[in-house]
């Protein structure tokens, strides 16, 4: 009789999702954890990433992980959201609950073609939250997409290794995805960072949002970090509004330096 060989080792690395990582956020569980892994193999994903995570690496999680054990061993661990994202360009948040600071959601299929997109020539992070709570209001900050997963309202959470394997199976029917024109070259996620920063100088430069507080001036923010992370940003136009930045701090602060019309 042959002996089967282990599936870890037979399965090639997919192509078109290997630049893409689940990171699940203080998963409590290790069951889900080693559920998730399962779901990854099955659905062709590899890299999985856990931030504070519970004891997993025992009997319950190798046992749910099945033929996808060594994934758990290979899994990096971080103690924050920034750290465990911090080379990718594109980071989506799973959410269930609405608010404030969770708007716009998409809906999973239209998060699913721009998240193969951004994939195909950067580093992309699907992140999952906690089970009782899913993500802090800290994680959805750092997040430029966030999607739902559409449910019946009668009972809409759903365990957090199904969440993934539905999220992972959309990804691995829409594998083959092209995108209409030439694959979007995005700017590293540190460059972006900065200039957000330079984004919130230059609104303050202007004394914008000053007369509806500092909370008005977060908000205007919030809303150009969601616009920005559906599109998605070339290094060029970092550096682009940049450079709008930098004249509109000038100006700004020298209200003199505004050239007069006639």
């Amino acid at each position: 009789m042959q002996t089967r060989k282990n599936p870890t080792e037979e399965a090639p690395r997919d192509e078109k999702t290997k630049n893409i990582s689940i990171v699940l956020a203080g998963p409590q569980s290790a069951g889900n954890v080693g559920s998730v892994a399962r779901a990854m193999m099955n659905t062709g994903l590899s890299r999985l990433v856990l931030i504070n995570p519970c004891a997993y690496r025992n009997n319950e999680g190798f046992s749910m992980a099945c033929n996808a054990a060594p994934m758990l061993l290979d899994a990096p661990e971080f103690g924050t959201l920034r750290d465990a994202a911090k080379g990718s360009a594109l980071v989506a948040g799973a959410t269930r609950r609405l608010g404030k600071i969770r708007y716009p959601v998409l809906t999973l299929a239209e998060a699913v073609p721009r998240i193969l997109e951004m994939s195909r020539l950067s580093d992309v992070s699907i992140v999952f939250g906690r089970e009782d709570k899913g993500l802090m209001n800290d994680e959805i900050a750092e997040c430029d997409l966030l999607f739902e997963i559409p449910t019946h309202p009668a009972y809409p959470s759903l365990n957090l290794s199904h969440a993934v394997f539905i999220t992972c199976h959309a990804i691995f029917m829409a594998g083959d995805y092209k995108g209409k024109g030439p694959a979007i070259q995005a700017a590293p996620r540190a460059e972006v960072e900065k200039m957000y920063a330079h984004m919130e100088r230059a609104f303050m430069a202007l004394d914008y949002g000053e007369k509806g507080g500092q909370g008005l001036l977060k908000t205007i923010l919030r809303s150009f970090k969601r616009l920005f992370g559906r599109t998605g940003l070339m290094p060029r136009e970092v550096n682009m509004l940049r450079g709008i930045f930098t004249q509109i701090e000038a100006r700004g602060l020298n209200p003199f330096k505004v050239k007069k019309k006639g």
